[in-house]
């Protein structure tokens, strides 16, 4: 089942000061963790798309369903990604209200749209890897987790919105292989040190990358509670953001996706 979360970064934390004040106000230490993760990239939104268009000129009825279930998928992401202006456009041409409109179609309606709108065509032989969307096999410790992570560009506020799907599994590896065996190839390997708290039904984390300075992360489905324990560690004066980490290696002119092992 899909977890919905709101994330924001505090960046620039001294480590020590910023675990004595989370014990101060009653967070529950949850310990420090050594991570090891691989990180895949899901296939590219074209090739997917192409995928569909195949996929729903069939005339076997599941893979029909496979297509349109493909197709929610998909559009959850393109929407997110394009700027608002262009998806009224392509709205328009197509004669929709909203572009998820498209899977409640028959197959040959949902192909007759696609097809008449010439901006969504454009626009999405240009869309590639979507760099907020990415499989996480980590291993914390003992524990190790099997993650589809999509962090929304767009949103409501100036918290980000991040959309997980995570199982626990049994062998690093072992699952390394399982997922390279069906093609989804790993795209880097890192590490890093996590701090982990939990206060007020929120997930607090400080995180310590190669090459980064240090940064605490909380996460939680309510913004007032994140608001509330910013002001508690008296947080309101330091840089708070809601980016995900490459884009931290950005602002230091480091593209950490060039990077296939990324150690301490």
């Amino acid at each position: 089942m899909a977890k919905f979360e709101k994330e924001i970064k505090v960046l620039n934390i001294n480590v020590e000061e910023t675990i004595s004040k989370l014990k101060k106000i009653g967070a529950k230490d949850k310990g420090e963790k050594e991570q090891k993760i691989y990180t895949y990239d899901i296939p590219t939104i074209y090739y997917r798309y192409l995928e569909i268009k195949s996929l729903l000129k069939s005339d076997n009825d599941l893979l029909i369903n496979v297509s349109i279930d493909k197709l929610n998928v998909l559009l959850d992401e393109f929407e997110d990604l394009i700027d608002n202006d262009a998806l009224d456009r392509i709205c328009r041409e197509m004669k929709l209200k909203e572009i998820k409109d498209l899977v409640s179609m028959k197959k040959q309606e949902i192909l007759e749209r696609i097809e008449s709108s010439k901006t969504f065509n454009n626009i999405i032989k240009e869309e590639l890897i979507n760099p907020n969307k990415w499989i996480r096999l980590r291993k914390s410790n003992d524990k190790i987790e099997l993650t589809v992570k999509h962090i929304y560009k767009k949103s409501e506020d100036n918290i980000q919105k991040v959309k997980e799907y995570e199982i626990t599994v049994s062998d690093f590896e072992e699952t390394n292989k399982i997922l390279a065996s069906i093609g989804i190839i790993r795209r880097n390997y890192q590490e890093k040190i996590r701090h982990s708290f939990k206060y007020k039904n929120a997930d607090i984390e400080i995180d310590i990358w190669p090459l980064l300075d240090p940064y605490m992360e909380i996460e939680c489905d309510d913004e007032n509670t994140i608001t509330e324990i910013l002001k508690e560690l008296e947080f309101e004066d330091k840089e708070i953001v809601s980016i995900n980490t490459e884009r931290l290696y950005k602002r230091k002119n480091i593209d950490v996706l060039k990077i296939s092992d990324l150690k301490f």
